[in-house]
């Protein structure tokens, strides 16, 4: 039998690793792949904010299911929305502390100065706010448990 950690891990990467996973392959394909960063500089803006949109959903699946096996008590709506951002906000930081890396020690030059990686990180976050924002006004509209959402699972209505 498995331990409640480790079902929540499986249970994460197969319910909802594929986010990232396909935020990730889509900018290595047009970046490395196909050039397009080059002629097409504008191609990181929506790419950040699709990160950001894909990382919020991930830690977002990964909190619901720590809470479903065990792992973590479940959170107040309002906790949840603001752990998930904090995540969103920390894989940020993290990803461009990784570019600076790979552009000091590999020559990779996916940093354009200053103003690129606070932009970058201010739409990473805003893509994530923007998914929990969607996530958190989808299950006040429909009377929903914000665990609910986003699972696949059709939402159940919750007693008043």
């Amino acid at each position: 039998m498995r331990s409640p950690l480790a079902a929540t891990i499986l249970a994460t990467t197969r319910d909802a690793a594929w986010a990232p996973i396909l935020v990730f392959t889509v900018h290595m394909i047009a970046s490395r792949g196909l050039g397009l960063y080059g002629p097409y500089p504008w191609l990181d803006v929506p790419m950040h904010a699709a990160g950001g949109i894909a990382i919020a959903y991930f830690f977002h699946r990964a909190l619901v299911l720590a809470g479903r096996h065990g792992v973590l008590a479940p959170f107040h709506a309002l906790t949840h929305v603001l752990f998930v951002l904090a995540l969103v906000g920390t894989t940020t930081v993290l990803w461009e502390f990784a570019e600076f890396l790979s552009d000091r020690y590999l020559g990779t030059h996916a940093q354009a100065g200053l103003g690129d990686t606070l932009l970058d990180m201010l739409l990473g976050i805003a893509g994530g706010a923007a998914l929990v924002g969607a996530l958190a006004l989808r299950a006040g509209t429909r009377r929903v448990s914000l665990d609910r959402v986003g699972d696949g699972a059709r939402a159940t209505e919750i007693s008043r």
